[in-house]
């Protein structure tokens, strides 16, 4: 027999941890907090404590990708912008979590309230008065090894784009006699830091209506969706003028998956104090292919940070000081070429995966 309900009548609510970074920083272990963020499966770092050891789903409360669900067990907390759910005690085993987790995902996205381009919400006032109906727990185990089977495609199409990432370190290389400089970094590049207090609740509160007058802000986001919305150019976040950065640029993520660079290459844009926008010094901007720099130093910028875990933070001043070699404009050009041509296989297995997950974030009957 099914259940039918309210989700407030059926669930309870987990409420959010408001964990800051430092706190992350000062009591790592190795326990997952679990936070709004979407990317490397929404977790924020590890702690040595932990606020729940029951399964259940937690659904981000707030951002671009409000309303995804992820399912969780073992011992974790649940951190900012994110909030769990799990059935009361009676309703235990007739509802399967994983199967809810697939089955209601496209419901909770359409249960959004906001931006569609920009920052959403999705709250526990809104949610607990929905009414849903919860089919046999044998129609919800069948229906999980259908999900279950397209999850299983995905993570294959996944593991082939990691692995084109790695065909296409083997496109990198140049002769010695290419080389037109050698010197410490900071010869030829520089690093400006991003806006302190441009926070996801400022963009909330100081987002443009008009297209001309906002501006995007960029993250050092590892995941393809790396813009947290948009901004109005004339926002001060802590009362200083906004920084806006031309392109080409790469970001460098500070801290998190501390020293990962992405390429930035024809947009005006805006990021946070979580990143670093490097660009070319004067001299130098005809000289360096910023896409070829960030193929060819990002596993040195990986080794420039203070510790190995995910709580890291990259070290600018460490990373002025290492010698690295310039090659001639044309070596960095051809191998950004070499490159493109393995990213553009790479891109099109990616699409494959986004279409797979967007399937999957369908009920299927």
């Amino acid at each position: 027999m099914g259940l039918a309900g309210k989700i407030g009548e059926l669930f309870d609510f987990l409420p959010e941890t408001n964990l800051v970074e430092e706190y992350l920083y000062n009591n790592f272990g190795n326990y997952p907090v679990y936070s709004g963020q979407t990317e490397g499966q929404g977790i924020l770092g590890y702690i040595d404590s932990y606020n729940q050891r029951l399964p259940c789903i937690t659904f981000t409360t707030y951002g671009v990708r409000a309303g995804k669900i992820f399912y969780r067990e073992g011992k974790y907390t649940i951190g900012r912008n994110c909030m769990g759910l799990r059935p009361k005690k009676k309703y235990w085993d007739d509802i399967d979590l994983k199967w809810f987790a697939f089955s209601f995902q496209n419901l909770f996205y359409r249960l959004r309230i906001g931006d569609p381009q920009g920052q959403r919400s999705l709250n526990k006032l809104l949610l607990e008065r929905i009414p849903i109906v919860i089919p046999d727990i044998n129609i919800q185990k069948r229906q999980l090894r259908k999900y279950k089977r397209l999850a299983d495609i995905q993570k294959i199409l996944q593991k082939t784009v990691f692995e084109l990432i790695h065909i296409g370190n083997f496109t990198k290389g140049y002769p010695s006699n290419s080389i037109v400089a050698e010197d410490k970094l900071k010869t030829f590049v520089k690093f400006k830091g991003g806006n302190s207090g441009l926070t996801e609740e400022f963009i909330y509160h100081n987002s443009a209506e008009i297209n001309s007058n906002r501006i995007k802000v960029l993250t050092s986001s590892t995941s393809e969706r790396t813009a947290m919305g948009f901004v109005s150019k004339n926002a001060k976040p802590n009362g200083k003028t906004l920084k806006i950065f031309q392109t080409p640029a790469i970001l460098v993520a500070r801290n998190g998956y501390a020293g990962t660079m992405t390429y930035v290459p024809n947009e005006i844009f805006t990021t946070n104090d979580h990143a670093y926008v490097l660009t070319p010094k004067k001299e130098w901007k005809d000289k360096i292919n910023l896409e070829w720099f960030m193929h060819e130093y990002q596993d040195l910028f990986f080794r420039l940070v203070t510790s190995k875990s995910d709580n890291a933070t990259f070290s600018k001043e460490y990373a002025e000081k290492q010698i690295v070699q310039i090659p001639h404009i044309d070596y960095q050009n051809t191998a950004v070429q070499k490159i493109n041509v393995v990213k553009k296989t790479q891109q099109q297995f990616h699409v494959l995966q986004m279409k797979m997950e967007q399937l999957l974030e369908f009920r299927i009957v």
